[in-house]
């Protein structure tokens, strides 16, 4: 029998702290993709939508002999891309004996603090985890590899094909990814990084080059993770332009700011001499993928690869497209269009409780689909 001590313990709760980091939203921040950012946008879409292709021109007007009638030309074709939204929609139930029972007996005072705090946490776990799903969502799109799977009535996304439901194809193409074989005349990325002779700005060079010639833009910025970092600042084509006195990098810092948590960002930023005009974004951040209860740790950008790509400040490059639904909150209550990202709460009986929600209907897109590449670059 438990000591009379023990069963008349006031369960005081004086603080709350977390074992594990929340991911942060950096990745979806610098894309434009959160919500509000400045990539996202609404057409007026419901489950369905489409969007438009219609390419400008680097052919040249023909020249026609005077007095020649004007010459025909072919009418520049369109395009039509169509879609369904992906759909993420969650609920956590707060019970009103918990939360009436947390920091319970003498202190009312503690009682209400405490589960005023514990409601605040659960709403901001449900919203991070809505972050979570367009992050992964950004992710895939940026690796042309996000696959949805199904358990039951729910669908979770992972990069990995096994099993998969169906692929949300981006439509990189196929030189876009492994050694970067852009234009057809070869792989650019032809040796190792991990070996210091290979000639790291080369490979720059002419990921930018291919870039310019399939579409006309540039390289602007690579995301990698710390183990690429490390073969490039210490590779000797690097080493001998800055020289051996002077560091490898420009800029090289810490990204200010603090995640969901409060913690501080766990992203470096950097810019080498030889390559001014390219920002090198580094992380080891990752999410926890795969199916409910059996999720496992993936990066953003797996050991040994890169990610290429082309400004996000681009107008029209990358965009994250709204879907919307009606949605009655409570039992008959009216029907509201959510359009993308919306939570809201409700009260419920038998038992009591309080009902958060979390609902977004959105898609990435990548209008121009070479304008990213996904390199393996240590082999």
């Amino acid at each position: 029998m438990a000591a009379i001590h023990t069963i008349l313990q006031p369960q005081v709760l004086t603080k709350v702290i977390s074992q594990q980091v929340a991911s942060t939203s950096w990745l979806l921040n610098f894309m434009g993709m959160q919500p509000g950012g400045k990539n996202e946008a609404y057409f007026g879409h419901g489950r369905e939508g489409a969007y438009h292709v219609y390419n400008n021109v680097r052919t040249i007007g023909v020249g026609r002999a005077p007095g020649t009638a004007a010459g025909r030309v072919k009418r520049q074709p369109v395009g039509r891309v169509p879609f369904v939204y992906p759909r993420m929609h969650e609920q956590i139930s707060l019970l009103a004996e918990e939360i009436h029972n947390i920091g319970r007996i003498d202190n009312p005072a503690v009682r209400d603090e405490a589960g005023a705090r514990y409601i605040r946490m659960q709403t901001r776990s449900i919203s991070q985890r809505a972050a979570n799903w367009r992050t992964a969502m950004v992710v895939g799109m940026l690796r042309d590899s996000l696959y949805v799977h199904q358990d039951g009535d729910d669908w979770y996304f992972d990069y990995s094909a096994t099993n998969a439901l169906y692929q949300i194809k981006f439509n990189m193409p196929s030189g876009n990814k492994a050694k970067l074989n852009m234009l057809g005349a070869g792989d650019i990325i032809s040796a190792s990084w991990a070996t210091n002779t290979t000639n790291i700005p080369d490979h720059i060079g002419k990921i930018n080059a291919a870039f310019q010639q399939l579409n006309g833009g540039q390289l602007t910025d690579v995301i990698c993770n710390w183990s690429v970092w490390s073969a490039v600042i210490s590779n000797n084509y690097v080493a001998d332009v800055h020289g051996s006195s002077s560091p490898p990098f420009r800029v090289f810092e810490k990204q200010m700011g603090t995640g969901p948590d409060g913690r501080p960002l766990n992203i470096h930023v950097g810019s080498l001499t030889v390559l001014p005009g390219v920002t090198w974004w580094i992380t080891d951040e990752g999410l926890e993928l795969g199916a409910p209860g059996s999720e496992t740790f993936q990066k953003h950008v797996p050991d040994n690869y890169a990610i290429f790509l082309q400004s996000p400040d681009t107008p029209d490059l990358y965009t994250m497209y709204l879907g919307s639904e009606p949605i009655a909150e409570y039992d008959g209550g009216p029907e509201t269009v959510r359009v993308g990202l919306s939570s809201w709460s409700k009260k419920s009986s038998n038992p009591t409780a309080t009902e958060v929600f979390a609902l977004d209907n959105a898609l990435a897109v990548n209008h121009v689909p070479s304008a990213v590449a996904y390199g393996n670059v240590i082999f």
